[in-house]
């Protein structure tokens, strides 16, 4: 079992430097304790568990990847327990670490995210220029992949 260590932030998005190379993602849930998200990318589906527990951003994470077929991954759609969201991921190399820029599409328009998997929770990263530093939002369920698809960006974004 792998474990994943990662922090989310917002980017200053007019300080992003040109996004390159960057991979569709369609997302979304079947189950949400414990946590069982599908994420289509091209001809790869992965199917990802992850042991959630509120406000630690340390997991217990397996992946399995298949190949799926169109039908097959609207049927996923239909299982989704959430809407799924897509959105575009880019990485960034940043003084050693990839941090994965999301630009998100659909009704999380404008919402673009900066998550980073570190080696270890008291890592203390470089942070790049274009990276808000006092905007972690790791912990923030407005962001959480798994609340954008029912919760959209657009509906919360004028009240922060």
């Amino acid at each position: 079992m792998a474990k994943e260590i990662e922090k989310k932030y917002l980017v200053i998005k007019n300080k992003l430097p040109e996004l390159k190379n960057g991979e569709v993602y369609l997302q979304g849930y079947l189950c949400l304790s414990p946590l069982i998200r599908f994420r289509v990318t091209g001809d790869d589906t992965c199917i990802n568990i992850k042991n959630v527990k509120p406000g630690k951003i340390i997991r217990e994470e397996f992946e399995f990847h298949n190949q799926l077929t169109k039908e097959e991954v609207e049927e996923l759609k239909n299982l989704a327990v959430k809407r799924p969201i897509q959105k575009i991921r880019y990485k960034i190399e940043h003084k050693g670490m990839v941090w994965e820029i999301d630009v998100y599409k659909g009704d999380n328009e404008g919402l673009i995210t900066a998550e980073l998997e570190m080696p270890n929770e008291d890592f203390k990263p470089d942070f790049p220029d274009w990276l808000d530093r006092d905007k972690d939002i790791t912990n923030d369920e407005n962001y959480f992949n798994r609340n954008l698809g029912d919760h959209p960006y657009k509906e919360f974004k004028n009240e922060l």
